[in-house]
């Protein structure tokens, strides 16, 4: 799946990682509670561990209110400059309610499609500090279960160094968004999987949930799907196995074929008859909103593109409870996950991320 080769490679848990990739489990073993116990995702995370010595209050956000989430591309060449230049981009700042890092812009080494991205970039320019100031919600998008890591205590590792690196620069992270687990436990990438059916993968991150919560009792867990491969009907099984396992997410957010939901108006409607099932059990689902990775060769066409999506959706759905305006595309030529550039939010030269925030809510205005 391309947002699985986008985010994660094996040498991003590097250090971390305590399965072995060779290895195929027929079972998953869990604690005892992670079945019985229904786990809560709401409630008072620790005081930071290094730098800061108060811990600020969070953001009010409210999952069940009408929400934008903002995720610009991990290697984007001005990434920094939103927070060292807010400036040039005040008025869709005043729009977006959550700001989305994925986890390797953050957990405080380098990688190679992010380029600069990093945790001390970050640091530099106060972008924790300054989401908080702005009463903007932070949130972390973050693996489970992948085919080289197929047990929980390594992602949750990494969640805890990622959380805490946050938290101990001035932020607070209210939310995290599971990266695909459903497909994670099921792929086969060059040859190794975990292979695990629906029901060991939600034991697993009913888990990873649990040992999550227990640190971060405020940080909210819901989870990403993809659609295809999975299927609207396999998500909403999906679901329930999840809470036959204890856990409820906090939120669904779906990552669906953008050409599928330009194209077929019953795909759209299998999608929305999953967000009713998912919304009458109280979990808000949201769309991301990205670019047909086969047409969005520049920002223009990046931007573009999303719209005509955008279009569809409302055409088919009307406004989903989250509008999620994300980017992994990439490479570049430059090797870097960059587009398309984030800044300024106004200028009528420029199909900025920040710009497409603007024009994609007049398309749901």
């Amino acid at each position: 799946m391309r947002r699985l080769a986008h985010l994660w490679s094996s040498t991003a848990l590097l250090g971390l990682v305590a399965c072995s990739v060779g290895s195929l489990p027929s079972t998953v073993v869990v604690s005892s509670t992670s079945v019985a116990t229904t786990t809560t995702l709401t409630t008072t995370t620790q005081a930071p561990t290094t730098t800061t010595t108060t811990v600020p209050g969070l953001p009010e956000v409210d999952l069940a209110d009408p929400l934008v989430w903002f995720a610009p591309n991990m290697g984007s060449v001005d990434f920094p400059q939103l927070f060292s230049e807010p400036e040039l981009w005040v008025s869709a700042r005043e729009q977006v309610d959550v700001f989305k890092f994925y986890g390797n812009n953050v957990w405080g080494f380098p990688y190679d499609i992010g380029g600069d991205n990093v945790l001390d970039t970050f640091v530099e320019v106060d972008a924790f500090q300054k989401l908080h100031e702005w009463g903007t919600a932070v949130a972390l998008e973050l693996g489970v279960v992948k085919f080289f890591a197929c047990e929980p205590q390594s992602w949750v590792d990494y969640a805890d160094l990622t959380i805490d690196n946050i938290e101990s620069n001035g932020g607070r992270v209210s939310f995290v968004a599971m990266d695909e687990p459903l497909l994670g436990g099921q792929l086969i990438e060059n040859g190794e999987t975990c292979g695990y059916t629906m029901e060991q993968t939600a034991q697993v991150v009913a888990e990873y949930v649990q040992l999550i919560q227990a640190a971060h009792p405020d940080v909210m867990i819901g989870t990403i799907e993809t659609i295809p491969p999975q299927t609207p009907d396999e998500v909403r099984d999906w679901i329930i196995a999840l809470e036959t396992a204890g856990v409820t997410p906090a939120f669904l957010h779906l990552d669906i074929e953008v050409a599928y939901g330009i194209e077929d108006p019953g795909f759209l409607a299998a999608i929305g008859a999953l967000a009713e099932f998912a919304e009458e059990r109280g979990i808000p689902v949201g769309l991301i909103l990205t670019a047909d990775w086969q047409v969005a060769d520049s920002d223009q066409s990046y931007h573009r593109s999303v719209l005509q999506f955008a279009e569809a959706v409302k055409a088919g759905l009307g406004r989903p409870s989250h509008l999620v305006f994300q980017s992994w595309i990439g490479p570049a030529p430059s090797g870097l996950h960059e587009m398309p550039i984030n800044l300024p939010d106004t200028s009528p030269d420029v199909y900025s991320h920040t710009r497409l925030i603007l024009d994609g809510l007049q398309v749901f205005d």
